[in-house]
């Protein structure tokens, strides 16, 4: 049930970096400018994501990657990294930049089962044949960060995250050699012009949030 007075709705998927790092500031400036708009947001991985927006289940999609987007307009946003995080005592931590399977031999901090990260991170391990060693798993970043400072394990995390605990926790990044690790976000729709007003409306604040994002 909506609270009294919401006369808009709008359906977002995005992937876990865009919610935790790019969205807070994007939705503050939305909702103050439409206070009767009802913003619902739900973290799904990519391919999740653009089923949800094809069949309508859903207006405004963040996707990660190579994914396919058939019959979907998408929007270039934002670029997405995924780093490494270790305590500064941790053996890792002496490496200027690593190999994800390099990581492997170590226990990690994880998210949840249900995190898009999760997913993404037991994709990556699977293709190369290994599992990754979860030492103990949290529900956030800002928890993951303290596991990973108490050097209970290693943790993969979006950089701007990492960064920004890293500048109250002694924690040391290691950017990922990784391919997969520097990801361009895209904003897919079914239709722009057939949004309502106030949904086009987040579109065309997120579409000039990531203006200059690939130049």
């Amino acid at each position: 049930m909506y609270s009294v007075g919401v006369k808009g709705h709008v359906g977002v998927f995005a992937n876990t970096t865009a919610i935790s790092e790019f969205l807070p500031a994007v939705l503050r400036t939305y909702l103050i400018n439409h206070p009767d708009v009802y913003v619902d947001i739900h973290e799904r991985l990519s391919p999740d994501i653009v089923r949800a927006v094809q069949d309508g289940s859903v207006d405004i999609g963040i996707v990660a990657g190579e994914v396919r987007t058939e019959g979907l307009q998408v929007m270039p946003y934002r670029r997405d990294r995924l780093v490494l995080a270790t305590a500064l005592s941790h053996p890792l931590a002496q490496a200027s930049e690593i190999d994800f399977a390099q990581t492997l031999d170590h226990n990690f901090v994880g998210p949840p089962d249900e995190s898009a990260i999760y997913a993404f991170l037991k994709r990556a391990s699977s293709d190369l044949q290994r599992t990754i060693r979860w030492r103990i798993r949290v529900s956030n970043f800002e928890a993951a960060c303290r596991m990973i400072e108490a050097n209970i394990g290693i943790g993969v995390l979006p950089e701007g995250t990492a960064r920004r605990h890293a500048q109250s926790m002694a924690l040391k990044i290691v950017p990922l050699t990784n391919e997969w690790a520097v990801r361009k976000l895209q904003i897919c729709v079914a239709d722009r012009e057939a949004l309502p007003l106030f949904a086009r409306k987040l579109v065309d604040l997120l579409v000039a949030d990531g203006i200059g994002q690939f130049e």
